[in-house]
């Protein structure tokens, strides 16, 4: 008896995070928020950190620059036409660097967009990767994501100011009738909004992940996600508004908390009947709360984009392996080690996975055995069983005429 291993053993992958196979609605949901414990140094310390971090000094610096512009008007007599024209200016400073600032927001939000698909897509091929590899994936597709962003942001306003068009020019009327129509519109303009808002946010859902993990272009993105998604709308559509539903649930619990504990800290830190003396202090205390309050409601969001774009990902990815068959490549690139090629990278043509018309199957060497399925074209079949000890010859007889049937003996003389 020997404890030597067999030849050519080797250990079964480490599990990933999804199967290597089409898994559909409920994995989604269920996998969405699990991406959250596989890799929390990046997505718990960078994306919610680095984007809180962010947030916190965005604003540090607008509450700074405002106590700058409007500290000048204190020099100034408040019936003096300079008074107004200070205030004015001030205004248009505060809200020149609120703009500013908020630009370098989005572009913080949209990297760590980009690490989340980035880390989705490596977590279901069982790799835990680091925030370098993550990022050399995302770079390149940094531009491409912001503007994606601007281009969806002009079509919003665009979206948003068509359907105000009808209730302004109700409103303009003055009659009664005008306020009639008014109301209806609005009505019909906030229905209309969240109709199209609803089509439009299910149809570009992946438009992220393409965009990461294929190296495309807004447009082209846009046309991948449409592609994706077509056939598939009500369960995609299922899938946003339930993530949705659960992360905002979440974040109001977490922030109407938050918020019916921050006058307790008030009303602690500055006593009632305290006079005109701690105004002052009462003011300053006011200002930190706030603040605190916008900052754990923004690392709140910064959860609540995980879980999206994750989603988004996970979506994304079960629908290239209905469609493109892009499991199979997936599972040569674990069982090679990820010396294989990128799984996901776009070949035009693609087959479809063999388990997208029929129930999923388990995959080899995840804990679960092995399915039969089609060898893929150019592959030989495999070898029919043989018995133990038998070897086929190596040159089998040719084929050739049957051989003719032996006579019968003839029968044994009588003794």
């Amino acid at each position: 008896m020997t404890d030597r291993m067999p030849t050519g053993w080797a250990p079964a992958p480490r599990q990933g995070l999804v199967p290597l196979y089409p898994y559909g609605f409920g994995t989604i949901l269920g996998k969405s928020f699990a991406v959250l414990k596989g890799n929390p140094k990046v997505l718990l310390l960078f994306v919610v950190g680095v984007q809180t971090l962010a947030m916190a000094i965005m604003l540090a610096a607008i509450g700074g620059i405002a106590f700058a512009a409007f500290s000048r008007a204190d020099t100034v007599p408040e019936n003096s036409p300079e008074f107004d024209q200070l205030m004015w200016g001030s205004g248009a400073i505060v809200l020149i660097a609120t703009l500013v600032l908020s630009l370098g927001l989005v572009a913080v939000t949209t990297i760590a967009q980009g690490v989340v698909v980035a880390e989705v897509a490596h977590a279901s091929l069982a790799e835990k990767a680091t925030l370098s590899r993550l990022w050399r994936r995302v770079r390149p597709a940094f531009w491409r994501l912001v503007g994606y962003s601007v281009l969806l942001s002009i079509a919003s306003t665009v979206a948003v100011a068509i359907l105000a068009v009808p209730p302004i020019f109700s409103a303009l009327l003055g009659t009664t009738s005008g306020w009639i129509l008014f109301v209806f519109a609005l009505i019909f303009a906030l229905l209309g909004g969240a109709v199209l808002a609803a089509w439009l946010g299910t149809k570009l859902f992946l438009v992220p992940s393409a965009i990461v993990l294929e190296g495309v272009g807004p447009m082209r993105g846009i046309r991948r996600s449409w592609e994706l998604t077509r056939g598939r709308f009500w369960s995609t559509f299922g899938v946003v508004v339930l993530l949705y539903l659960i992360t905002n649930v979440a974040s109001s619990i977490v922030s109407g908390v938050f918020s019916l504990v921050s006058p307790l800290i008030t009303s602690t830190l500055i006593p009632l009947g305290m006079g005109e003396s701690t105004s002052a202090a009462a003011t300053v205390i006011g200002i930190v709360v706030i603040a605190l309050t916008s900052i754990v409601s923004f690392a709140i969001g910064a959860i609540m984009l995980i879980v999206l774009s994750a989603g988004g990902t996970l979506a994304y990815i079960d629908a290239r392996m209905r469609d493109e068959g892009i499991d199979l490549r997936m599972r040569r690139y674990v069982d090679a080690g990820g010396a294989a090629e990128d799984p996901y990278t776009f070949i035009r043509g693609a087959a479809p996975s063999p388990y997208a018309a029929g129930p999923a199957a388990p995959a080899p060497g995840y804990g679960q055995p092995a399915p039969a399925y089609a060898p893929a074209p150019g592959y030989a079949p495999p070898a029919p069983p043989t018995a133990p000890g038998y070897a086929p010859p190596a040159n089998p007889p040719a084929p050739g005429p049957a051989a003719p049937p032996a006579p019968p003996h003839p029968p044994a003389p009588p003794v």
